[in-house]
């Protein structure tokens, strides 16, 4: 099938509507479009909770050129902006609104971010739901909104309102104020059950509204769709996707689902692995049969904010990880003319034969394959805090290894594999014995919080570790540490290379263990006049078989890269899976591998997000991926160039250059 183009725009009841129509005419025979999905008083246009009158008035105006892209065979959808609301920015509720407004934890609430447990605000949203189903669109989508996390200025999020702590004192049969609650649910140690509690209590009342919701708009012959945030806040929520599938999900229709997977702007070299890795675990955890629109989003708009060419490579990358369709922000919410920057047509009509051509060879069958980067989304349950002050404790880091094995062209996945794993943060906590044992008998990447979690665990013995020396995790306050100095050239890219560990957001803590009898220190922690502090990097091979290797720093905290952390890099991950079933690309800085297959057919792509030219590409495919019969370099403008792969190496005739990549099959 070709791909699926659909655009987000927004023409306000004040403008003219036939004027609109003529100009999204122009625009969607020109850019070769296939739907448009409108907002409805989306960012600059609101001014909190519309009324009735005023939504059918938005209704009412984009009516006639609804009609007319529907002539011209454009699908419709709409994007009411809000369901709850994203934030406050100086709004409130009009007359006759008297929600409740959402609570965070410190007590503080919303002007206008709505509880979704009152009752009155639920009968004028499902009155809203209602009003929209009255008319011809493909999908009505539910924002991302529909979450108790990232509400603007709160302190992490809401609802930790009167309504929210009555209906949880009524389900677990207790009374207890809002601190009490909060007390329980985030107390350091073992997580105590009023967590689980809470975080149902949250699930189950979302999910009676979306079963609500679906059910409003499908009796009227429609589907309703739901964009989703990051899986690592949502996990913080208690969100539990196969529910929320089945309830978005009606007969033989599959859910729909809008995933974001990268930034607003222009993103730096090391946010591609990040959105490779966001993406992919959104796929994870989505049934097989989904309607999978990614959203390509800018903000603001235009070329100063975010670039052609990366646009390209993000809509690529949706298509590579299995989307139906994309959904593409390029043009403002307050309803400038398209022509004002008519080079944004002329991209998506020069892209649109390379999107097609990639939707023809990527089917949403393959699945991704590289080192596993397993999650769980019970991490928000199981996770572990240290203080117990914030509800941010619950969420694990949405960066770590994915950022530094990207960095170095080393392909991942965010499914668990067979071969070789990579756990970091306090996400270890949501993984059962089991699991942890399956990890551990093969090739297992640890830093440090992992590795004194899994030592707290019992698990020591089999990572090589026992007891923290200290208790803890030293600081530079304990001991001035400054280098890391490899001393084992079978583990870095020279014996005696040294790699700065001195920037406070590298290591601003290191793990000093007990090593067990076979486990090797192949670097040291050093400070600024040499002296050996500890140990460094440690690997170790364990007695189920596996081959474990524990870097002393958490990974979470950005990437720190240098040649001599990339050569150390290399070889570690050359250790932990000798029969390479990962495929890896060499010879270039912030270029990113991935590979894909269904078990029958392999596809590979190459993406460049550095800033230098690359001339020459040393590829390692994936142990069972045959040798690609095609390559072929997709440039920034979505010019084709086929080039060949000889002894896994690629010679580019024009260089490959910063959001470019290559196609293997």
């Amino acid at each position: 099938m070709p791909a699926h183009i659909t655009l987000r725009m927004q023409f306000g009841p004040h403008q003219d509507p036939e004027d609109i129509g003529r100009q999204l005419i122009d625009l969607v025979r020109t850019a070769k479009i296939d739907e448009i999905m409108f907002f409805y008083f989306a960012e600059d246009q609101n001014d909190g909770h519309d009324t009735l009158d005023r939504i059918q008035l938005w209704i009412d105006r984009s009516r006639p050129y609804r009609r007319m892209l529907a002539d011209e065979g454009v699908l419709i959808s709409l994007n009411p902006w809000h369901s709850i609301l994203h934030n406050d920015r100086g709004r409130s509720l009009k007359p006759g609104q008297n929600w409740q407004t959402l609570v965070d934890p410190g007590g503080e609430p919303c002007t206008v971010c709505v509880c979704p447990l009152d009752p009155n605000w639920q009968a004028y949203f499902a009155k809203t739901l209602a009003m929209y189903a009255a008319e011809d669109f493909r999908i009505i989508w539910i924002d991302d909104d529909i979450r108790f996390h990232n509400h603007g200025e709160m302190e992490w999020g809401g609802c930790f309102c009167p309504l929210h702590v009555a209906e949880f004192n009524r389900r677990a049969g207790v009374e207890a104020t809002r601190q009490q609650i909060l007390e329980k649910c985030l107390a350091p140690g073992e997580p105590h059950p009023w967590r689980d509690q809470w975080l149902d209590m949250w699930d189950d009342t979302q999910l009676e509204l979306i079963t609500q919701w679906r059910d409003i708009v499908e009796t009227r012959g429609h589907r309703l769709g739901l964009m989703t945030s990051c899986m690592e806040m949502h996990a913080a929520e208690g969100r539990r996707w196969p529910k929320w599938w089945r309830a978005l999900s009606s007969g033989d229709q599959p859910p729909a689902v809008r995933p974001h997977f990268w930034g607003y702007g222009d993103m730096p070299a090391d946010a591609l692995s990040m959105s490779i890795a966001m993406l992919d675990q959104n796929r994870s955890v989505q049934p097989d049969s989904v309607d999978n629109g990614p959203e390509v989003e800018c903000a603001p708009y235009g070329r100063w904010n975010k670039s052609f060419r990366q646009i390209h490579a993000q809509m690529a990358l949706g298509i590579v990880l299995g989307a139906t369709h994309l959904n593409v922000s390029l043009f403002d919410p307050m309803g400038n003319r398209p022509d004002d920057e008519p080079q944004r047509g002329g991209f998506l009509k020069g892209s649109r034969a390379t999107m097609d051509w990639l939707a023809e060879l990527f089917d949403t069958s393959l699945g991704s394959v590289g080192i596993g980067l397993p999650w769980s989304q019970q991490m928000g349950r199981t996770i572990r805090t240290s203080r117990g002050a914030s509800w941010n404790e619950l969420v694990c880091p949405l960066d770590g290894w994915a950022s530094w094995l990207g960095a170095v062209g080393q392909a991942i996945s965010r499914r668990p594999s067979k071969h070789v794993n990579a756990l970091y943060g306090p996400a270890v906590w949501a993984f059962d014995d089991d699991d942890l044992h399956r990890y551990l008998s093969c090739g297992l990447l640890l830093d440090a919080t992992a590795a004194c979690i899994l030592i707290e665990r019992g698990f020591g013995s089999l990572i090589g570790l026992n007891n923290p020396r200290h208790g803890r995790m030293l600081t530079q306050r304990d001991v001035p540490y400054s280098i890391e100095h490899c001393v084992d050239a079978a583990f870095a890219l020279r014996e005696g290379a040294q790699i700065s560990i001195n920037k406070p957001r590298m290591a601003p803590q290191i793990l000093q263990a007990e090593l067990t009898d076979g486990a090797r220190a192949v670097s040291e922690i050093r400070g600024p006049t040499q002296n050996t502090i500890g140990h460094g990097l440690v690997v170790y091979n364990n007695e189920l078989g596996g081959r474990v290797a524990v870097y002393p720093w958490d990974a979470s905290n950005g990437v720190f890269m240098t040649a001599q952390r990339a050569g150390q890099f290399a070889k570690l991950m050359n250790w932990l899976d000798p029969a390479n079933t990962r495929g890896h690309v060499e010879s270039a800085a912030w270029v990113v591998p991935q590979f894909l297959t269904d078990g029958k057919q392999w596809r590979g792509v190459i993406w460049s997000s550095s800033h230098d030219d690359v001339d020459q590409l040393d590829v390692r495919l994936p142990a069972g991926m045959p040798r690609p019969t095609s390559v072929v370099h997709v440039a920034a403008d979505s010019t084709r160039h086929e080039l060949a792969f000889v002894d896994g190496h690629i010679t580019f005739d024009a260089p490959l250059r910063s959001w470019e990549f290559v196609v293997l099959s």
